[in-house]
């Protein structure tokens, strides 16, 4: 079991030490779940009232907010108590054993650099290379003249196609393939002819692709993305496709074939952007979101079709209150009625 005093804990995630140096934490845990050894932490002021039932020996939290618990004080406690996990972590590769499993076919024209790890029935094909400390979990297919960067880990039973790059540090998660077939065809003769897709896609480095996404090849050139994005488990990514830097797009969500997402563009879930389209820098998309056309940057858009974010509420306010409108309209459309009724009764008798 990994052990901290809390002022080491403190001095590893950047924090300040309020209370005794000598507390001793032996884990992290959510402030509900939490038992003495524990820290926990406060990211927002609605849950400081709960620490006065926590079991917590210490909690990370920010300056300023009051408690009688001993404390590391920083300026973002989420992400201190993401290194705090960090710190308690088994590393991950302890999982995966050292070396090449017996069970596994690497082509001798194959390159592995060093602290390769290769689960069991891993297949590394022709012209592939394999960066340092990288681990192939088991299943892991690498088919000719791929490359995988340094210390990538990659789960069991993805599926990495020819030609396909991925950078350093990339994590992709089990069932993740990497530069299958784009979607298309065309229609000749009454049937539709599979168009060759001879590009391939390239992952830059830190990006990370959750369970059963699939990234497809382009059709010429290349699928791109960019360094530092994530995206979620069950994300499909089409053909000549370029996503930027440090985007987060999650679950269910689907992107078409040429459009492009610009950085730093944050996509709820089972968004759906149309092809040959721009997603611009920033660019916040609610969940469910349709996207049909360009979207400049620094813009929050949701619904379908995807419009500003505050206008999208605005309209769903009116849409619930609907009901009420057709009966209060019923009404309207009754008395009209007769008073125009009444008006016809008057004229005749006057006249």
């Amino acid at each position: 079991m990994q052990r901290f005093d809390l002022k080491s804990l403190a001095v590893r995630v950047g924090g300040r030490l309020d209370g005794s140096p000598d507390v001793e934490v032996t884990g992290v845990a959510s402030i509900d779940d939490a038992q003495p050894g524990d820290v926990t932490f406060v990211a927002q002021s609605r849950y400081v009232p709960r620490l006065d039932d926590t079991g917590a020996s210490a909690v990370i939290l920010a300056e300023g907010v009051e408690t009688n618990l001993p404390a590391i004080r920083v300026k973002d406690p989420y992400l201190a108590f993401l290194k705090a996990i960090e710190a308690f972590a088994r590393p991950i590769e302890d999982s995966f054993p050292e070396g090449v499993h017996a069970s596994a076919v690497v082509d001798p024209t194959a390159k592995l650099g060093e602290g390769v790890r290769i689960g069991p029935h891993v297949v590394v094909d022709a012209r592939c290379e394999i960066g340092r400390d990288t681990v192939l979990g088991a299943g892991t297919v690498v088919m000719r003249d791929a490359r995988v960067g340094e210390r990538c880990l990659i789960y069991p039973n993805v599926t990495i196609r020819e030609d396909c790059s991925v950078g350093n540090r990339v994590i992709l998660h089990p069932g993740v393939v990497v530069g299958s077939d784009g979607f298309g065809f065309a229609k000749g003769e009454g049937i539709y002819h599979k168009i060759p897709q001879i590009g391939r896609v390239i992952l830059e480095d830190d990006v990370e692709v959750g369970a059963n996404s699939c990234i497809d090849r382009a059709t010429t050139g290349r699928t791109i993305v960019a360094k530092g994005t994530k995206l979620d488990n069950l994300v499909q990514v089409a053909h000549n496709v370029r996503i930027g830097q440090h985007c987060v797009i999650s679950a269910q969500s689907g992107i078409s074939g040429s459009a492009s997402v610009g950085d730093d563009v944050v996509m709820a879930g089972q968004v759906g952007v149309a092809g040959h389209i721009h997603v611009g820098d920033r660019v916040q998309i609610g969940g469910k979101a349709g996207v049909p056309n360009n979207i400049p940057a620094d813009q929050a858009v949701s619904g379908i079709p995807a419009r500003d974010h505050r206008e999208w509420r605005r309209s769903n306010v009116h849409i619930s209150r609907l009901p009420r409108y057709a009966e209060e309209l019923a009404e309207l459309r009754q008395r009209l009625e007769e008073l125009e009724k009444a008006n016809r009764a008057s004229s005749s008798t006057n006249a």
